[in-house]
């Protein structure tokens, strides 16, 4: 009489029943959604392997199954996927609910989580820890973490939730933690630019930014970082050079040559200020809001605004960020607190 056909969850369980703890850390990504929340749980797992035997989950809600390009990040970060083929959450959340196993830690970033959904992850789970920015609902969690500099009186939590918060506890992939090089800043206006409009961009952002920044500067050097659907309209512009699903590193080295960063205040900004790179920011949906309006306040950022605005408004905006001699970004030192989080993960 044959075996039961085992699933691909459970040959790994057994394959790797004999190592540490096992976090499981559940992030989606996609074409039509954006990668941001994915790439900084890949990060977190890449701070955790060493001690913990680290799992993603993620649902990828254009093709079904993790694209090569998650495949490839989750590798780079020392992680292994757990394999669940279904494009609708309604199905997926619940095979989810399934994995967890009683001993695991599990992590869930994004913002579409409701209360009810991550209290039925509590019960399954050892512990649970959210990493969010959206503070509009109640969070039965262990831990939430945000590098937004949100406090904790700002959030719903149980009374011995942890709770960390800020900039410094941002999780970055290994090339932006090694040490940046010097940054001579000059008294001159940036001639080259870094520009990130998110990897869906599905408000046509990029080609906005670019024809506005044509039109005020011609001779402008742009490095533009872009996922593979997002439509570019100057491919022939021999001072354009576009980077698609570019490895950390590469991401990196473009911020260490360039002058100065353009960007939605999100987590590439994070990146960018790990390099020294002077940003300019704005936003364009409503969780980035709190942070570029906090950055603005600290100068952290030059100001943008909303990005979705017209570009008869927009275009002085940009003007004045691409014409005004740069000042030094803010110094944060991301690599101490790693430590720190491993700690807190050790704790639970």
């Amino acid at each position: 009489m044959g075996s039961k056909p085992r699933s691909k969850g459970q040959c790994f369980r057994e394959m790797d029943k004999d190592k540490t703890e096992r976090i499981l850390l559940r992030a989606d990504a996609g074409s039509s959604i954006g990668f941001g929340h994915y790439v900084r749980t890949c990060a977190l797992g890449g701070y955790l392997c060493d001690e913990f035997r680290c799992v993603l989950v993620s649902r990828n809600p254009d093709l079904g199954l993790p694209s090569d390009y998650q495949r490839t990040l989750a590798a780079q970060s020392g992680l292994t996927i757990i394999d669940v083929e279904e494009k609708d959450r309604d199905v997926f959340d619940p095979a989810f609910l399934d994995l967890i196993e009683p001993d695991d830690i599990v992590v869930l970033d994004n913002y579409y989580y409701d209360t009810a959904y991550m209290t039925e992850v509590k019960k399954r789970c050892r512990a649970l820890v959210c990493i969010d920015d959206m503070h509009d609902r109640h969070f039965p969690a262990d831990m939430v973490m945000t590098f937004c500099p949100l406090t904790r009186e700002q959030f719903s939590l149980e009374r011995d939730t942890k709770f960390v918060g800020g900039m410094e506890w941002s999780f970055l992939r290994s090339p932006f933690l090694a040490p940046a090089k010097p940054r001579h800043i000059t008294n001159k206006p940036p001639q080259r630019v870094a520009l990130a409009m998110g990897g869906a961009d599905p408000l046509g952002l990029t080609n906005k930014m670019v024809r506005l920044m044509r039109e005020i500067d011609a001779a402008l050097q742009i490095e533009v970082l872009a996922g593979q659907t997002v439509k570019i309209n100057f491919k022939e512009d021999e001072r354009l050079r576009i980077h698609r699903q570019a490895s950390a590193q590469e991401i990196a080295d473009m911020f260490d040559r360039c002058d100065l960063g353009i960007f939605p205040a999100s987590t590439v900004c994070v990146e960018a200020f790990s390099r020294g790179l002077p940003v300019a920011a704005g936003y364009f949906v409503d969780n980035q809001e709190e942070i570029y309006a906090y950055g603005v306040e600290h100068e952290w950022f030059m100001p943008l605004g909303d990005l979705t605005q017209s570009e008869e408004t927009l275009k002085p905006l940009l003007k004045k960020v691409l014409t005004t001699p740069l000042s030094p970004a803010p110094a944060f030192d991301f690599a101490a607190r790693k430590h720190d989080i491993i700690e807190l993960f050790k704790s639970l």
